[in-house]
């Protein structure tokens, strides 16, 4: 894309001149002083020239904030957001959908050869669906803005301080118009947004559009508050509360959201994990499924497999598949939604340290760790026992690329695929496909 020109103004102290050559895995730009000293600076794309004022400084690096841009470059455009020059939310709005995505290929790629040491062709990112529009559930952090209660988003340059979003375009549309409906209501005083520290909104949509909303924090919402918005909110058929370090009560409505996920039916308790964007997660499941091919009579070991959605569907498919899950009420939602695997699904709740030795031997064993990826004791077992293949599906590519670097003395890599999950964010999840060297 060509560069476009600005003309510069005299360089003012504390403002130093960066080429911006890549963009870090929190999103934002990467450029260095005539120092070597690294800078951050949000909102910025490869190849632009910006001036920047210095917010925070460390001994190796520093985070500006832009001043001015003498030249731009990358595929940029105006953020569709009304609030993204200020919420801390979403971090590459500013960049076409395909600028994005060769952000994240070349996040996965830099972290692979820089953390893993591995020199492995990494393919353009798989993205499906729209680029808007795509999250089943969104987390609202609360707090006072000149007085008022809000609901929003970090700041992008005040962490602990809220931005205040009318309407979160990633949200699914139920969620979308659900909150604007809330914030509605609080206007006309029909309930308050609660501001106590560390609270947060949860508002969850099933895919046939019902609603289930919790809030996390230690003042809840009146019941009867609760009751009326129930009545007021298009689709909303559950409210849930959870105090610090306790589980969600129901305070009306349902107990469970009833969902569908891949052919599977869930009655999903209040707090439990379920993948954000639902195309994405489908054509994940399809590129893991080709790979593992025939699953009659095969051996699978689904570890921190959460509800089980795949583990259900592989043992419907004729696999014997052990499944493994920290949540007690992830793995309990998983039996519970079981149907047509007719005995071929064992569900353990535990750590995967504590059962996987024990576990093997298996034909395929697929992970789907937390973002801070496999524990030390994990990947020895994995490294000691026998199973043929292994698949790896990770939301950070730095804890995969020091987790696949591990393996690598028993497994070799023979394929990375990432995918674009959470468009206008620098997060990106990836899959990897082993075989036992």
């Amino acid at each position: 894309m060509e560069s476009r020109i600005v003309e510069s103004a005299a360089d003012p102290a504390g403002a130093p001149l960066l080429r911006v050559d890549r963009i870090a895995a929190g999103g934002d730009g990467v450029g260095r002083e005539e120092s070597g000293r690294v800078v951050f600076v949000p909102r910025t794309a490869p190849g632009d020239l910006v001036r920047a004022e210095i917010v925070q400084e460390k001994p190796r690096w520093a985070r500006g904030r832009i001043k001015e841009f003498l030249e731009r470059g990358g595929e940029i455009r105006p953020a569709p957001c009304p609030s993204y020059a200020v919420c801390g939310g979403c971090r590459l709005q500013h960049l076409t959908p395909g600028e994005q995505r060769r952000v994240k290929r070349d996040l996965v790629e830099q972290a692979l050869r820089r953390i893993g040491r591995l020199d492995v062709p990494v393919p353009d990112v798989i993205a499906v669906g729209s680029e808007f529009g795509y999250r089943n559930r969104v987390t609202l952090s609360t707090g006072v803005d000149a007085g008022q209660a809000v609901a929003g988003f970090h700041r992008l340059f005040d962490p602990g301080a809220v931005t205040d979003v009318q309407r979160c375009l990633l949200a699914e549309e139920p969620i979308a118009n659900a909150w604007e409906v809330l914030r509605e209501a609080c206007e006309r005083g029909e309930w308050k947004i609660p501001t106590a520290p560390e609270t947060r909104i949860t508002i969850r949509a099933a895919a046939g559009g019902n609603l289930d909303v919790l809030v996390r924090g230690d003042r809840p919402v009146a019941s009867g508050a609760v009751r009326r918005l129930m009545n007021s909110v298009p689709g909303l058929v559950g409210w849930h509360q959870a105090t610090k370090g306790r589980e969600p009560v129901r305070v009306a409505g349902r107990e469970t959201l009833a969902d569908q996920w891949q052919g599977v039916d869930f009655e999903l308790p209040a707090d439990v994990f379920l993948q954000v964007n639902r195309q994405v997660s489908a054509e994940m499941d399809r590129w893991l499924d080709r790979r593992m091919g025939d699953l009659v009579g095969r051996r699978v070991l689904d570890l921190y497999s959460g509800v089980g959605a795949r583990a259900i569907r592989w043992a419907r498919s004729g696999a014997r598949v052990t499944a493994c899950e920290v949540s007690r009420r992830a793995a309990a939602t998983c039996l519970q939604a079981d149907s047509g695997s007719e005995g071929r699904l064992v569900v353990l709740s535990d750590r995967v340290e504590n059962r996987l030795t024990d576990l093997l031997p298996a034909d395929t064993v697929v992970v789907n760790p937390p973002r801070t990826g496999l524990s030390r004791g994990v990947t020895e077992a994995l490294v000691a026992g026998s199973a043929d293949r292994l698949a790896y599906m990770s939301c950070d590519p730095a804890t995969l690329a020091r987790d696949l670097g591990r393996l690598q003395v028993a497994w070799n890599l023979f394929e990375v695929q990432p995918f674009d999950a959470f468009p206008q964010t620098a997060h990106v999840e990836t899959a990897a496909w082993l075989h036992r060297a």
